[in-house]
């Protein structure tokens, strides 16, 4: 049945922000593994509005009812098969090497889907405090009888997420739509803020000089408002928060530009991304898990910058992302999607640093993964990056990074 065109194609709402389109089959992926909150909103072609999560799949949020025979509901693997136990269905234990799967295709193809779905946990966990981005490019193709590249018609686009959507439950679609919290921000910045404290300061580090010379404008603004905190006695650390936030806002702005940049630079981004991890890590584990799951408003950076000239692997990561701003904005590169051949080579460096299948498993599942320890996780993030850096195939590379570096850039 692979030439059946007329899938539909589902969207998620999450935190103010739209994602998809997903298929059918991609949406019950990800239902099943319980990647909805109650909070999200949905929407389908010929569905009037946005509707909460627990209105359109209502046995998703329910206690599992303890006689199966009063359940029509499909089979879904068990709790043990999640952590990494066979599950019948696929008639033998995953074997993580790929020189050990004997020709087994269902085996590799299982492994594969994690890693595709490692790229989706990665965007959950991951900096940034994305919430939710859809990789949907490497799971169609990697989920048996997909086609890449089918899009929604426009009469299928979803409307446009509302505060008052979902109105049959409007505290759970209030909290899933309202935006992010902000602190009020200080008054205009005045023309000019050469030579203020603050200016003077930051100046002397790589990374604010080159802000200031490719971004005046958010630079003039940004400085005066941390000049008017200052003014008004507020605790340094407030002020640091200002800084923090104020690079989240550069950086999302200018995601698409740095993710057109050149394969080098995508490279450059991704060591110093894990540059990073490892210095928050020496920093303490609360600070790298912190960063992965928090981004720059995490309280570890916040910390750094309140000295920012010392924060020397945040500054470097910071500037890597900016300075492939500028890269793609001048002259974009077009970088393809990952697919089967390129996440083969990523599960065989996987394999090198002594990963299992159970580990891609746990990688790549958020309720295994919120198990482990802290410190496991940011292991498991720094062998993520240290795995696609050894790829030796650039094509291949370069697709993997790519996809990778999206809820670095845009989370």
């Amino acid at each position: 049945m692979t030439g059946q065109t007329n899938e539909a194609h589902w969207y998620i709402a999450r935190e103010g922000k739209q994602h998809g389109p997903l298929t059918d089959i991609e949406m019950r992926t990800f239902v099943a593994h319980s990647y909805l909150r109650p909070t999200d909103l949905i929407w389908r072609a010929g569905m009037p509005d946005w509707l909460p999560a627990p209105t359109v799949f209502p046995a998703v949020f329910q206690p599992a009812n303890p006689d199966p025979s009063s359940t029509t509901q499909a089979p879904v693997r068990t709790g043990a098969a999640q952590a990494g136990q066979a599950n019948p269905a696929d008639g033998q234990q995953l074997d993580f090497n790929p020189q050990q799967a004997g020709g087994q295709d269902k085996p590799r193809r299982s492994l594969l889907r994690q890693a595709g779905l490692a790229v989706v946990v990665l965007s959950l966990i991951s900096a940034v405090g994305l919430g939710l981005t859809f990789y949907r490019e490497p799971l169609m193709r990697l989920l048996p009888g997909q086609k890449s590249g089918q899009t929604a018609a426009a009469k299928d686009q979803p409307p446009v997420v509302r505060a008052e959507s979902a109105k049959p439950q409007p505290e759970t679609q209030t909290a899933a739509v309202a935006p992010t919290a902000q602190p009020t921000p200080p008054p205009a910045a005045p023309v000019n803020v050469d030579g203020s404290a603050t200016d003077v300061r930051l100046q002397k580090i790589p990374l604010w000089g080159y802000i200031k010379q490719q971004f005046p404008d958010w630079y003039g603004s940004q400085i005066a408002g941390a000049e008017k905190l200052v003014a008004d006695k507020k605790p340094v650390i407030e002020v640091a928060g200002y800084l923090a936030q104020g690079l989240v806002a550069l950086r999302r702005q200018n995601a698409d530009k740095a993710l057109a940049a050149s394969p080098e630079q995508l490279k450059r981004m991704a060591t110093a991304f894990l540059e990073n991890l490892k210095a928050l890590k020496t920093q303490s584990v609360g600070a790298c898990y912190g960063f992965i799951s928090k981004g720059e408003n995490s309280p570890g950076v916040i910390e750094l910058l309140q000295t920012p000239e010392n924060a020397t692997a945040f500054n470097a990561q910071a500037a890597t992302i900016f300075e492939a701003a500028v890269e793609g904005g001048k002259t974009p590169s077009k970088h393809e999607a990952a697919g089967k051949g390129d996440y083969e080579l990523l599960i065989k460096e996987l394999g090198k640093i002594g990963w299992k299948d159970e580990d891609l498993q746990v990688f790549s599942n958020p309720r295994l993964l919120a198990k482990r320890e802290p410190a496991q996780v940011c292991q498991m993030v720094q062998d993520w990056f240290t795995a696609h850096l050894a790829v030796q195939d650039a094509p291949a590379q370069d697709r993997l990074l790519y996809e990778t570096l999206k809820p670095v850039v845009q989370g």
